[in-house]
């Protein structure tokens, strides 16, 4: 294949090299063009994010390349550790890389959404500056339908693994509807944003937010579009609240019993959900005993989040059986493309010699009509056809073998042929089966 990876993660690469290794996309096509032009890569992508930096590339020898490559990187960043954090993968196994970051199964938190945006807008990048190429072009649109199948096959993004998505998940289970329900968040710190942000993107229309800072509250209830409420104001509002997260840093309890007892009951018996992300804890752990309210502290959404990894683990064994299928039908693609450009050079070769000697028989045959002539044409055309039939269907076949590449090599020998390089592009159309039609010199 020729195609190679180099790159740095977050399984070996420290936060503070990786941040060193991060390359803003300003600065990626000044660097993409002097490495493309001191390697002579033939196609490149760069992907850079938090948990990574990776150059993926097409050269005609992709080993020695990503060795010169790896030297320039360390001269380029003066990081000489970068030699034994690095990770290269070539031909079938680069594939298989790029197909397990795509979906995920690479990342910090396996089965989260972003990186598959993420090389997405990488190769759109690249591909809009002229690096991408034909191969790359067959590449990774396969990597980003890998990625769809593996999320519509599996489960592997259906299990929280962060304590503000299990908080969402657990309210699922109460509430069918999370866009008929109130949030209450208490506190405005990271872990109620994350909260915030993870309600609102599952539906939630209507969103409080109180903290003994009211400018704060303000701010994060402006952010998405909800209430600020004064601390003092927390129990005249609570019961208009169906679900309530507790994230400050107070010592004490701030929901307790005998409020949320008064709560319900102005509810009339409509269920409340509770969240307790602080610790200290910020709810009584006895609001269970209370008919229609449940409540959940930090230790529960840990241990859900334990459970859900272990499933997404269990998914990823099934998504890895993805990405063995789609790389092997991708191999055996690119060995069924290489033999186009052998056949397509064996059909020119044929029907030029087919038009040569037509040419000559009807400068002799000069009493044929033209009806004739094309009659005469017509069959040659159709011998042409069934002899190539056969080994142009043989050649498709045999490509697809290990040693695939000694038929064509012997057929380019024995007809001594030069193929066309191949591009992606011309893959969708059959090669024609038309006589040539060259310019006549004769007057």
């Amino acid at each position: 294949m020729k195609f190679a990876v180099l790159g740095w993660n977050y399984r070996k690469t420290s936060i503070e090299i990786r941040e060193q290794l991060a390359i803003p996309q300003t600065d990626q096509l000044e660097l993409a063009d002097r490495l493309c032009r001191d390697l002579a890569l033939q196609e490149l992508s760069i992907l850079s994010t938090c948990n990574r930096t990776e150059f993926y590339f097409v050269a005609p020898n992709t080993r020695s390349t990503l060795g010169i490559l790896l030297k320039q990187l360390i001269a380029h960043y003066n990081l000489p550790e970068l030699e034994e954090l690095c990770y290269p993968a070539y031909d079938e196994e680069a594939v298989k890389h790029l197909f397990r970051v795509t979906s995920s199964l690479d990342s910090m938190i396996i089965g989260e959404p972003q990186i598959q945006g993420q090389v997405k807008t990488a190769y759109q990048y690249f591909l809009e500056n002229e690096y991408i190429g034909s191969f790359f072009k067959g590449l990774f649109p396969r990597a980003f339908s890998t990625a769809k199948r593996i999320r519509t096959e599996t489960q592997i993004a259906h299990f929280a693994v962060s304590i503000s998505f299990a908080a969402v998940e657990l309210a699922k289970r109460i509430f069918s509807d999370l866009s008929e329900q109130t949030v209450m968040i208490i506190g405005a710190g990271e872990m109620a944003e994350l909260a915030a942000k993870h309600f609102i993107k599952n539906g939630v229309s209507k969103l409080l937010v109180t903290n003994r800072t009211f400018s704060n509250a303000v701010i994060l209830a402006e952010q998405y579009q909800g209430s600020a409420i004064r601390f003092e104001q927390l129990s005249n509002y609570l019961d208009n609240a169906d679900i309530i997260i507790g994230s400050t840093g107070a010592h004490n309890f701030i929901i307790n019993y005998d409020i949320v007892k008064q709560s319900i009951k102005r509810r009339k018996g409509r269920a409340m959900f509770f969240i307790d992300i602080a610790v200290p804890r910020d709810i009584d752990p006895r609001l269970n005993e209370i008919a229609n309210v449940y409540s959940y502290d930090i230790d529960d959404l840990q241990n859900i989040i334990e459970d859900n990894r272990k499933e997404r683990l269990r998914q990823a064994e099934l998504a890895e059986d993805i990405i063995e299928e789609e790389a092997e039908k991708l191999n055996n693609w690119f060995k069924t493309l290489s033999a186009v450009p052998a056949i397509r050079a064996l059909r020119n070769s044929f029907h030029q010699i087919g038009f040569d000697e037509l040419e000559k028989a009807f400068q002799k045959l000069n009493t044929l009509s033209p009806e004739q002539k094309e009659q005469v044409e017509r069959l040659v055309h159709t011998i042409l056809h069934k002899l190539l039939h056969t080994p142009t269907c043989n050649l498709r076949k045999f490509s697809n073998q290990e040693d695939g590449y000694l038929y064509l090599d012997i057929l380019n020998q024995l007809f001594e042929l030069s193929p066309p390089h191949f591009s992606v592009e011309e893959s969708s159309s059959t090669p024609s089966l038309q006589l040539i039609k060259k310019k006549s010199t004769s007057p």
